[in-house]
């Protein structure tokens, strides 16, 4: 089964971020060992990391029709970084693939199941 693996960041970290820090660097090789990680296991499909938030255009419907706005939201402390798809057993491997993002870099992941219905079938509730 497939899920999408949303990775947020604080907009102040991606703020400041130094890329050539041994922080930074780290980061970038346990993204590049989990991609051959999970291209060996099968489970990779795609991943990208995304432009700078400031260049984030939502469209709303508004009265009239609808209308691109900045952002996705005005008020958000966490922004969109990038994101993964991977195909998997279950649920549990792919929270379990999140959680070791989240360990090893420090953002939060959202795991969502790709192509099922709201009520994805090994996909808990609550």
């Amino acid at each position: 089964m497939k899920y999408l693996l949303l990775a947020y960041t604080k907009q102040a970290d991606w703020d400041s971020v130094d890329v050539n820090s041994p922080e930074f660097q780290a980061m970038c090789e346990f993204y590049e060992n989990l991609g051959k990680e999970l291209t060996e296991s099968g489970e990779f499909v795609s991943t990208e990391g995304l432009g700078h938030p400031s260049l984030t255009r939502t469209v709303r419907m508004r009265e009239g029709g609808p209308v691109a706005v900045d952002g996705p939201y005005a008020e958000a402390k966490e922004v969109l970084a990038s994101f993964a798809i991977v195909d998997c057993a279950g649920h549990d491997r792919a929270m379990a693939i999140a959680a070791r993002i989240a360990a090893a870099v420090g953002d939060t992941v959202e795991v969502r199941p790709v192509g099922q219905g709201p009520l994805a079938e090994d996909t808990p509730l609550s």
